[in-house]
């Protein structure tokens, strides 16, 4: 007589008695190529929790994985054996803030000024912002991590700009462009302390509103006949760990990957001899990245 669990069933006859493969999905949905994974089988006795190794099984969570057992075909005195899923280790550093709107709060180099669109005290074409981390004690100690730094990198960025010929103003070109590429913060404007740790940048034009030209990526300069310009900057931050002592230091990504972009939409003044340009639409610091011509 069978066990009523079925943990003598015949792997190759499905649950509605059919023959079918057991990778089938007729027979189950387990470890093979199935269309519609289907529960587990019965001897494991897991009220229709889908294979671990199924389309749906995919998204279940690591915690509800506990005690998933995954299907076998053979058996060990009888019993399929046992094994469980360890779930994800949770990372040491995680993102807190994009701050993008009030004071610097933690980067000591530059606490209480002011961040955003042209924030006033810095260049007149820049933006600015402070990427703020939070570190998680425990889960550092246990990983052994024994310092931190921030780590930032250029995905892409690229400058367009419309000129005025014969009286009228062309349509947008991309005059320059600058695939990935590395964008460390300068060491003087991240600040950790025990619970945090914070980097600040500002990127934009490093020009005033007389300059005529701005240097744009691969220091490729806008023309003469400019009258609209648009920077993208598109940038990936996050946080470095290290471990070990002295020559055998090592250092491995401890956060996750933050994406924030900077946008500059300028306009001539052709009329004005003190103020040659002024802000146009578009012009932001976020999260995200955006790509594609300038909508303005």
């Amino acid at each position: 007589m069978g066990s009523p669990n079925g943990a003598d069933r015949d792997p190759w006859i499905s649950s509605s008695g059919e023959a079918a493969h057991p990778d089938s999905s007729c027979g189950g949905g387990g470890p093979g190529a199935s269309s519609h994974p289907g529960v587990l089988s019965d001897h494991d006795n897991l009220s229709g929790l889908p294979h671990p190794r199924s389309h749906n099984g995919s998204r279940v969570l690591p915690y509800e994985l506990a005690d998933v057992l995954l299907a076998q075909n053979d058996s060990w005195l009888g019993k399929p054996p046992r094994m469980t899923v360890t779930p994800v280790q949770t990372l040491p550093v995680t993102f807190k803030e994009f701050n993008n709107k009030s004071a610097a709060k933690y980067v000591e180099a530059i606490k209480g000024s002011a961040m955003g669109v042209h924030p006033q005290g810095n260049f007149p074409w820049v933006n600015a912002v402070e990427l703020i981390f939070e570190i998680d004690a425990k889960v550092a100690k246990k990983m052994k991590i024994t310092g931190y730094r921030a780590r930032q990198k250029i995905a892409f960025q690229e400058m367009w700009q419309r000129e005025l010929k014969d009286g009228k103003v062309t349509a947008w070109k991309k005059v320059a462009a600058d695939p990935e590429g590395p964008d460390d913060p300068d060491p003087g404007l991240v600040t950790t302390t025990p619970a945090i740790i914070a980097y600040h940048d500002a990127p934009g034009f490093m020009a005033g509103n007389k300059d005529v030209e701005f240097s744009g990526p691969a220091n490729v300069k806008t023309s003469k006949e400019a009258v609209m310009i648009f920077l993208r900057q598109d940038f990936v931050g996050w946080i470095d760990g290290s471990s070990g002592a002295r020559k055998h230091t090592t250092w491995k990504p401890v956060s996750d990957e933050v994406k924030w972009h900077s946008n500059q939409s300028l306009v001539r003044n052709i009329f004005s001899q003190e103020a040659l340009w002024g802000a146009g639409e578009g012009s932001e610091i976020e999260l995200g990245h955006t790509q594609g011509e300038p909508k303005t």
